[in-house]
């Protein structure tokens, strides 16, 4: 059986910050050509941080994940985005998955902001203390309902729910699926599908 317990303490030291930047400054200067598809950056709370390079391992989980999701989730009438960012007041993070409704054509304009985005996910090799720390923080202060690690390191999926906004943004508790064992896909409170965990670990 999956364990569910507290979700822990989340790291708030484990990144050196670069630069400030406000949300609406940092899409200006993407506009302008600034920052490009080859500046490797992300905005989290304010600052701009590099993006970690991408492995095989990590490269081929998010395709399994797309897979899966896709085939559960597209006659749901909901779209699967990978590696594209969506919008907070604080950050403009750039999570490896991420459930929102459909059409796809709703974000040819736009991104998603927090109040769509029904599941992040972020596949963690040597991204875990930042998966866990500042994207955790993030995604819990912008109320995101559902947020997976996928800890490749530990071969195991883990699962965060109950977010909690205020001054110290958390999720309350945290699930665990080890191999042999199926991630449930939550939906809007729904269970809607699950995917064996030995199915998304390379």
């Amino acid at each position: 059986m999956p364990t569910a317990t507290l979700a822990p303490p989340v790291a708030t030291t484990d990144d050196t910050p670069l630069h400030r930047f406000s949300v609406e400054l940092y899409n200006r200067m993407i506009r302008d050509g600034t920052f490009t598809d080859e500046d490797k950056i992300e905005l989290l709370e304010g600052v701009v941080y590099d993006k970690m390079p991408h492995n095989a391992p990590h490269d081929s989980c998010v395709y399994r994940l797309h897979t899966r999701l896709l085939l559960m989730l597209a006659p749901l009438g909901l779209v699967v985005r990978c590696q594209s960012a969506v919008t907070f007041p604080l950050s403009v993070p750039e999570p490896d998955v991420a459930v929102v409704p459909g059409p796809e054509s709703l974000y040819d304009g736009t991104r998603p902001d927090a109040r769509e985005l029904a599941v992040v996910i972020e596949v963690a090799d040597t991204t875990l203390a930042r998966d866990r720390g500042l994207k955790q923080r993030v995604y819990a202060r912008s109320k995101v309902p559902v947020y997976w690690i996928v800890n490749l390191a530990d071969r195991v999926v883990e699962m965060y729910t109950n977010p909690r906004g205020g001054r110290t943004p958390a999720y309350r508790t945290r699930t665990d699926f080890r191999s042999g064992q199926a991630a449930p896909v939550v939906i809007g409170k729904k269970t809607v599908g699950s995917i064996p965990v030995s199915e998304l670990l390379p």
